[in-house]
């Protein structure tokens, strides 16, 4: 709101028809009502890994987030209508949090499984430290930075939120039972008549219902007529085609006292072992909270025509999080999806805050037992309405723009590449992250700004140890890597080469030289080499041969303009103990190679692997070893030869044990155009892949190929199932495993993209 709101004239306005106070408590009760599912979902990813014993403390903690650091925000000096509450990326963190304490063996119990008190208090503590961090960025006023994330990323943003909802809601849209795959088997078909009617009688009451009908928030309305389209159905012959209803949990008031168990553990050394891991999960939940509350802040400035302070809204939503841990409950932040909730049902003060929380805390506590009256499917009709309202005009605009344009042949560089930007975020922020689309999204629009106004010769220079090759190695050699990546150094060049750029080039190269043992160049974005710029490159390269530096030249072909200018300058052989590559990947992977050989001789056997010496086996007992190792197959894969093609069922997992296999995305053909095959990653002896495929049932989508002569472990579906069915404990560790490797590949592409991010 643009004006200041008291408390005495809040409650006035109770007397008013279309008073503030009046919309207010519409809007949060309106919330309070629609969002308690999706809340509880939220904790049960937290906790997953406790597993299914904890389902309903996970779903308790995810609602309880939602009403106490929505509160606790608005009591903190937090203004305007925005609701807090935890998100998937969010419950994500805490979940890897959580599998990294269940390995603490301090925090198990006399019978071997977690003591749930002391893991709380440590994941608490975990999130108290963050909100601390929080109110520190606020008191040092840094939270204005998001107003230089163009508005093509909020956009994408938007969108990306608005795809992220309707995949997350769709399997109760069909009836999908919770916590089972969502399958034909698993599909009932009036489940999705129920959503549907959900959602038309929301979007109806929103864009065209009579005045009068307004009285009752669309949503609510929604959600009403879903309930009870649900009910008439039951009633007939057909009741076995609808979908579930929900499934509350029995109410528990939070405790204040979860972390009283770390009293005792300061004194056993234990808190300090693990304060290290504490504050960086503490240090990636206040960048996340920070990123997606500015966002949110911003976006919902934007729907209400205000603009309110960041430092402050930061600083509230840090208390928020303090709040939180004291509970032991999840991280939270700032959420455009229950805001807008809460703004189309009327609220627009931060009165609205405190009346969420407090109606949320009052729904779980003498209301749960009601919700089950309430059909998943209605719920996931609300919601799919909420995802269109955020789909913002901007885009609905531009998009008509873009097709008409493109019709005509003739679409405007600065729309196209502002669109460009919106859906790559958006496509970030639906299949990655926020965090990282929000990265994308900047870097790219940065680099599209500096390429139109000014063009360096240097695009950046990155190390191995912020930017890897794409063969993924054993934990051992990545450490040595990261360890030592500053002696490898990649100089991306771009642009021309000539007299004018050649200079500042060669500048770089220098410096390099001083610092790395071995210097790559990149061309790949190097339009041409004029004879002056090749001169200038020569006795840059002339210097770091002389100097015994290894010089690695990527992205010249052979036959290439670009070659020939170079070579045709090079009469005195300055290049002659240089070597060429295809591509600044090749190159990397070649350096890293000789670094390791030098770092490592005794790992550069050829000698194949066992099991117990993979990624996979590592962390496992014999015994367990012996029998994940009867259910696997040894194939002998000669180089060349597939593992898998795209298109193949995902039916099996594969550890390697010899030899180097690459994933390639196969040549494509585009009308008169063929796209080349491209080499997506390449894996080293101990590594596991395919499990992906595997995991989620889904048909390959890229060529596995022995890049030399290999040998593989194959687990297939068959005893994966079995494996699942009679060895669960085996499983879970398989499953961390696995995890921590992803976790690791998310981690390179993080590092990848800060470095991008610092080059821009």
């Amino acid at each position: 709101m643009s004006a200041i709101v008291t408390p005495a004239s809040w409650w006035r306005s109770l007397r008013q028809p279309r008073g503030l106070a009046r919309g207010d408590i519409a809007g949060a009760l309106t919330a309070a009502l629609v969002l308690p599912a999706i809340e509880g979902s939220y904790g049960l990813i937290a906790f997953a890994p406790l597993g299914p014993d904890s389902a309903q403390l996970g779903f308790l903690l995810g609602a309880l987030t939602a009403a106490v650091a929505t509160a606790a925000s608005m009591l903190a000096g937090g203004r305007g209508p925005l609701l807090s509450g935890s998100s998937a990326a969010l419950a994500l963190l805490l979940a890897s949090l959580v599998g990294w304490l269940l390995a603490e063996p301090r925090l198990l119990g006399a019978d071997g499984r977690p003591f749930l008190p002391l893991l709380l208090a440590f994941t608490g503590f975990g999130l108290v430290l963050a909100g601390m961090l929080q109110i520190l960025l606020a008191r040092l006023r840094l939270s204005g930075l998001v107003r230089y994330v163009p508005y093509p990323v909020h956009a994408g943003y938007m969108n990306g939120v608005a795809v992220l909802m309707i995949a997350v809601i769709l399997p109760h849209a069909l009836g999908t039972p919770t916590g089972q795959p969502l399958a034909w088997s698993t599909v009932h078909p009036l489940a999705l008549l129920v959503a549907l009617v959900s959602l038309g009688t929301a979007l109806w009451a929103t864009l065209a219902a009579p005045a009068w009908t307004r009285r009752i928030p669309p949503y609510l309305t929604g959600l009403l007529a879903g309930t009870l389209l649900h009910h008439l159905l039951a009633a007939t012959p057909a009741a076995r085609a609808l979908g579930p209803l929900f499934d509350p949990p029995s109410f528990q008031w939070p405790a204040l006292n979860t972390m009283a168990p770390l009293l005792d553990q300061f004194s056993t050394g234990l808190v300090a072992d693990l304060i290290g891991p504490l504050l960086v999960f503490a240090a990636l939940v206040a960048m996340m909270s920070t990123l997606q509350t500015a966002l949110s802040a911003s976006t919902i400035d934007e729907l209400t025509r205000t603009r309110r302070d960041g430092e402050r809204e930061l600083l509230a939503q840090g208390v928020a999080n303090v709040a939180v841990g004291v509970i032991g409950a999840l991280p939270s932040a700032g959420s455009t999806m229950r805001t807008k909730i809460n703004i189309d049902a009327g609220g627009s003060s931060s009165a609205s805050r405190l009346v969420f929380g407090l109606a949320l805390l009052f729904a779980l506590a003498f209301g749960l037992h009601l919700m089950k009256l309430v059909p998943m499917a209605a719920i996931a009709g609300v919601f799919v309405a909420v995802a269109f309202s955020l789909v913002d005009d901007w885009t609905r605009r531009a998009t008509g723009v873009m097709w008409r344009q493109t019709l005509k042949w003739r679409v405007p560089i600065s729309l196209g590449q502002s669109y460009a930007v919106m859906l790559l975020v958006a496509a970030v922020t639906v299949f990655l992250s926020l965090a990282l689309a929000i990265a994308i999204g900047t870097l790219v629009a940065m680099v599209l700004f500096i390429r139109s106004n000014c063009k360096q010769p240097i695009r950046r220079v990155v190390h191995a140890d912020q930017r890897s090759s794409r063969k993924v190695r054993p934990a051992s050699q990545a450490q040595l890597l990261r360890t030592h990546g500053r002696r490898i150094a990649l100089v991306e060049l771009d642009g021309a080469l000539f007299f004018g750029t050649a200079e500042k080039a060669d500048e770089q190269i220098e410096r390099e030289a001083h610092n790395a043992e071995f210097i790559v160049l990149d061309f790949h974005r190097v339009s041409e080499v004029d004879a002056s710029g090749a001169r200038v490159l020569l006795q840059a390269a002339d210097r770091v041969l002389h100097a015994g530096k290894h010089l690695l030249l990527a992205g010249l072909p052979e036959r290439d303009a670009r070659t020939h200018s170079i070579r045709d300058m090079d009469v005195h052989g300055r290049l002659r103990d240089a070597q060429f590559f295809a591509d600044a990947d090749s190159a990397l992977e070649h350096a890293e190679d000789q670094l390791l050989a030098t770092l490592a001789p005794d790992d550069s056997g050829d000698a194949p692997l066992t099991l117990d010496r993979t990624l996979l086996g590592a962390g496992l007992t014999h015994d367990e070893v012996t029998l994940l190792a009867s259910l696997m197959t040894e194939r002998q894969v000669p180089r060349g030869e597939l593992v898998f093609r795209s298109g193949d069922p995902g039916d099996a997992m594969f550890v390697s044990l010899a030899g180097q296999i690459g994933i390639w995305l196969p040549a494509t053909e585009t009308g008169p155009t063929t796209g080349r095959a491209r080499r997506m990653v390449s894996y080293a002896p101990g590594v596991v892949f395919g499990e992906i495929g595997l995991l989620e049932g889904r048909a390959r989508s890229a060529d596995a190929i022995a890049e030399d002569d290999a040998v593989v472990l194959e687990l297939s579906r068959t005893n994966f199932e079995r494996l699942a069915a009679e060895h669960p404990v085996l499983l879970g560790k398989l499953l961390l495993s696995m995890g921590l490797l992803l976790s690791s590949r998310v981690r390179a592409l993080t590092d990848e993209l800060r470095a991008e991010q610092g080059a821009g």
